[in-house]
């Protein structure tokens, strides 16, 4: 036996279609929408579906750049300051990226 209960909840039109658009700008059923902010937590839109492709790209960007540092700094063929510094302003920016449109970050994802 389940300790849900069931609650109706009338609302107008407007209110309904409302709901219904958030909850799907989240990907969540309505009623995960209503609990959310029942317990105060304000539930976030999904991001576009491009968006975890273009994360997976940049991370592929920054682990070349990674590996082009660990050369320069090794052969000495490269500045390494600069290639470090360049690849510390991508990180920045993939994860300024990723707390503003998902509201997370995962540099190893």
């Amino acid at each position: 036996m389940t300790d849900k209960r069931k609650f109706d909840i009338r609302l107008s039109q407007k209110d309904f279609k409302l709901l219904e658009r958030n909850a799907r700008r989240c990907k969540i059923s309505k009623s995960e929408y209503m609990r959310m902010l029942l317990h105060k937590i304000a539930p976030r839109e999904a991001p576009p579906a491009d968006y975890y492709g273009m994360m997976n790209e940049l991370k592929v960007i920054r682990e070349d750049l990674d590996v082009l540092a660990q050369m320069a700094a090794a052969t000495g063929l490269m500045d390494s300051v600069a290639v470090e510094t360049e690849l510390r302003k991508l990180r920045k920016v993939s994860e300024e990226i990723g707390l503003a449109v998902a509201g997370e970050y995962d540099e190893d994802e």
